[in-house]
């Protein structure tokens, strides 16, 4: 039995461009913007971004008031979109990737921490004035086991996650496929989410268990 390897990293002339030229954050967003990118007023760069852009140059829409720390990369395959709304902040070495049909989509006002992975092969929307703290994993997609083909040839399911408004999660949470969590939700740090938390609930635990809920 003869394994396939299909696993490819080539970056495009765009993707070395605003990959490595950067002079400050004004002249950055105006590079940004004249390659295909939506970026709102206000938005400010600390860094040059990593894009991974083997997808949609166009399907990266970033609003207005967003403050992006160092070394965050985001990066598109296919149809994959991420969407950052207004007054959004991204702490350093974060990352976003959207693939296949999937899509991130983060609410105004929302905080995101230093080396969170948020990846999407499906549909992963994060609400409004969130609190996601550092090292967080959001996943929506699972992975197939067959031993005929190597781990990262497998097929995907891909799903959804639902994060409302108002959520809070502590650091080194993970959230997996197919989980929701209603609005005013907190989960402890070191916690694994895999179902449907009721609003304003406090959890936590692997898997997490209601231990109480806000006043």
């Amino acid at each position: 039995m003869k394994k396939k390897n299909r696993y490819k990293n080539s970056l495009s002339l765009k993707n070395l461009i605003i990959n490595k030229l950067f002079i400050n954050s004004f002249f950055y967003k105006i590079l940004l913007i004249s390659l295909g990118i939506k970026v709102g007023v206000n938005t400010k760069f600390l860094g040059p971004i990593n894009f991974i852009i083997t997808g949609k140059i166009e399907n990266i829409l970033l609003g207005d008031d967003i403050l992006f720390h160092k070394n965050i990369t985001l990066k598109v395959r296919e149809n994959g979109k991420i969407i950052i709304n207004n007054k959004v902040v991204l702490d350093e070495n974060v990352r976003l990737v959207a693939a296949r049909e999937g899509a991130i989509e983060i609410g105004e006002g929302t905080n995101i921490g230093a080396n969170t992975i948020i990846n999407s092969g499906g549909v992963t929307k994060i609400g409004k004035y969130c609190l996601i703290s550092n090292n967080c994993n959001i996943n929506s997609s699972s992975h197939g086991t067959s031993i005929n083909n190597y781990i990262m040839d497998q097929s995907h399911h891909h799903g959804k996650i639902i994060i409302e408004n108002d959520v809070w999660l502590g650091g080194f949470v993970t959230i997996a496929i197919d989980s929701h969590l209603k609005e005013g939700v907190i989960v402890g740090a070191n916690s694994f989410v895999n179902s449907i938390l009721p609003e304003y609930s406090i959890n936590v635990g692997c898997p997490t268990k209601q231990i109480g809920s806000r006043k």
